[in-house]
């Protein structure tokens, strides 16, 4: 009688134990992620009175004979199945579906991990992705440039992404056309062609054939050389310039070293001899200036030719041009000079500058502002009065090689093709049109180009038919360059080196390509604080266009091209792979970070350390951390996770624990009951 009072007792505790477990789960019925637990019973060692026996040929086999002594609490289980997803509308909420939990650390450099399903989280003051509620680190991986390169335990660290952040600037690199160009563009007879020239005059020809442009070489030493009738018009990439002539300029002086010749007579007639060169080491020599010789008549250094009317013949040591100085000359004077000469006497005389010529390091400055300074006594002519106006220079190598070939536009302003059917159409300033050839139209498309500081500029590059399958490339003017000068008198060069398009008779492209050189000139340019403004670096743009088509019907052309201007994080989305995007102002959308997910074999053996934790266990197994998306498991952003509790089930539980717990109860009455009737007996 007594065990059945121990059993009622322990029924009593395990009914305690799974009312306690269904008060818990009731109570987290709003918590997010929560996990709700069942309680399993078990019974207890049973007492036996009589084994069981086997049969023999005579007799039957017997059952055992066992009394049981209770319950037990078998096991307490984590149910993780998945709660309902319930929309927040913040973008940082993350819901977790499948078999998976967060990962979230204490501190930043701790290497104690703890496990969530509560995607509540937020970015704290210092871009840290953190549980506001605990301030635990959410676990994951950067992205450097956008990618993301390695999303294993080991390189895990924390989420960081601080307001404000910043995308720098990209260089354009690539121009990708595609889609169709029309087979079909029809083609008019050209009439004649009204030129419209910038001085607002005009004349209708029969033949236009556009003037020459000018000419600029940009050199691997980063100069920009402007050519004229000079200079050879031929120079491609990779051209070595030295030694060409280039271009004349007036010459303003020359800072030395350099060897000046005078000219033997001067204005007055006097003549000089034993001069020779002047070799000046220092200081500015105008070209167009006289220089002064003057000295000491040395002894018995004056002599005359005769009477009042011969010459006279001085000899003098010279004290200036102090590169002289010591040096005896002999100035012959004509006859009717009123000066009277003796021995020790100064005299002086100016004498025109014959020529200059430039020694290695010496300095031509020219009319324009520049200088260019020499290599070699022999490579540029001497400066003389007779081409100091004009001036021609040749190539140094210093000057390097050919980097890029741009152009500046002529004064033609705009050409108009009239046709033989009547029609006025819109011509290119660069293109060649005689009278009876066939005219096509242009598609002009505009090519993004972002410079090496984020720039934005927009090149417009159009596309001509020539004949049956074969297009042309060039620039808005027709032609292979193009110069572009703003506001800020800031002028950029761009040169299109192209083949032509070619398509097979089926619309698919044979051959073309097309490469887009830029370089910006900006000179002087200065900014509002008067700081002259730094110039992007020089572009080589590859321009792909290996995906367009040439069929019927319309002209679809697209252009796209990679680079980007300066942005700053505007704005984060998170998508179903934990992946999180940052949305910037230039526009551009670029992954940050992925948000890790661990993975048990066994959840339900996670030790729940409270603040909806859990930590890993012995029965646990290792925790798999991985992405999402290798793992199986989804993220849905901009939600959260609802508990699983299942009020119904939880309630009808209740019950039936109630009821267990007052059945118990009941044991234990009657047995006391029957224990009262047995005492009772002895009385």
């Amino acid at each position: 009688m007594m065990r059945s009072l121990y059993s009622g007792v322990s029924g009593l505790k395990n009914h305690q134990t799974r009312m306690d477990v269904v008060g818990n789960n009731i109570s987290n019925v709003n918590t997010t992620g929560f996990k709700s637990s069942r309680v399993t019973f078990s019974d207890t060692l049973s007492q036996t009175l009589s084994g069981a026996s086997a049969p023999t040929d005579n007799t039957g086999g017997t059952n055992p004979k066992q009394i049981g002594l209770g319950s037990s609490v078998s096991s307490i289980d984590t149910l993780f199945t998945d709660g309902s997803v319930q929309n927040t509308g913040k973008n940082t909420d993350l819901c977790l579906s499948g078999n998976g939990l967060f990962v979230v650390k204490p501190s930043i450099d701790s290497d104690e991990l703890y496990y969530t399903r509560n995607g509540a989280f937020e970015f704290d003051a210092k871009g840290n992705f953190v549980m506001p509620g605990s301030g635990m680190f959410v676990g994951g991986w950067m992205a450097e440039n956008g990618v993301i390169k390695n999303t294993t335990e080991s390189n895990m660290g924390v989420i960081n992404i601080p307001a404000g952040k910043t995308m720098g600037a990209t260089a354009t690199t690539t121009v990708n056309y595609d889609k169709n160009l029309n087979a079909n563009v029809e083609g008019y007879t050209i009439s004649n062609m009204v030129v419209k020239y910038a001085d607002g005059t005009s004349k209708t020809v029969t033949n236009y054939v556009p003037n020459p442009p000018t000419i600029i070489l940009d050199t691997t030493t980063n100069k920009h050389i402007t050519l004229d009738a000079n200079a050879a018009y031929d120079f491609t990439t990779g051209d070595s310039l030295y030694g060409k002539d280039l271009f004349a300029q007036k010459v303003a002086y020359v800072e030395g070293p350099a060897n000046v010749t005078l000219s033997e007579t001067n204005s007055l007639k006097n003549k000089v001899e034993g001069l020779g060169e002047i070799n000046y080491t220092t200081g500015n020599h105008i070209i167009d200036n006289e220089i002064t010789l003057t000295g000491t008549i040395v002894n018995q250094g004056v002599t005359t030719s005769g009477p009042d009317t011969g010459e006279t013949r001085l000899t003098l040591k010279l004290d200036l041009p102090v590169e002289k100085k010591g040096t005896e000359v002999t100035i012959t004077i004509p006859p009717g000079n009123i000066w009277t000469y003796k021995d020790g006497d100064t005299a002086s005389f100016k004498f025109p500058i014959e020529g200059i010529e430039p020694q290695a390091t010496s300095k031509i400055h020219r009319s324009d502002g520049t200088e260019y300074e020499f290599e070699s006594n022999t490579l540029d002519p001497k400066i003389t009065k007779e081409n100091y106006n004009n001036y021609i220079y040749k190539g140094h190598t210093a000057d390097g090689d050919v980097k890029a070939v741009s152009h500046k536009g002529d004064d033609v302003e705009s050409v108009t093709v009239n046709t033989s059917d009547g029609k006025s159409l819109t011509g290119l300033t660069q293109v060649k049109y005689n009278q009876g050839d066939n005219f096509y139209p242009s598609y002009t498309t505009l090519a993004t180009v972002y410079d090496s500081l984020g720039g934005e500029h927009s090149v417009p590059i159009l596309f001509t038919k020539q004949a049956n399958n074969t297009w042309s490339m060039s620039l808005g003017n027709g032609g292979s360059s193009v110069s572009v000068t703003d506001s800020e008198q800031r002028t950029i060069n761009y040169n299109l080196i192209s083949t032509d398009l070619v398509f097979d008779d089926k619309g698919g492209y044979i051959s073309g390509s097309a490469t887009l050189k830029v370089h910006y000139d900006y000179g002087k340019v200065q900014n509002s604080k008067g700081e002259v403004i730094n110039p992007p670096s020089d572009q080589s743009i590859n321009v792909n266009v290996g995906s367009l088509t040439q069929y019927s019907g319309s002209t679809s052309i697209n252009g796209s091209s990679d680079g980007n201007a300066m942005g700053t994080l505007k704005s984060v989305s998170v998508d179903s792979s934990g992946i999180i995007t940052g949305v910037y102002t230039n526009g551009l959308h670029r992954t940050e970070a992925q948000v890790a997910i661990a993975q048990f074999n066994n959840a339900a053996g996670l030790t729940k350390s409270g603040g909806s934790l859990y930590e890993k266990s012995n029965n646990s197994g290792e925790a798999h951390i991985e992405s999402a998306s290798a793992l199986g498991v989804t993220i849905t952003p901009s939600a959260l996770e609802m508990s699983n509790v299942d009020m119904a089930s939880e309630l009808t539980d209740m019950i039936v624990t109630q009821r267990g717990y007052q059945s118990n109860s009941k044991i234990i009455t009657v047995s006391d009951e029957l224990l009262e009737t047995l005492i009772n007996m002895k009385r």
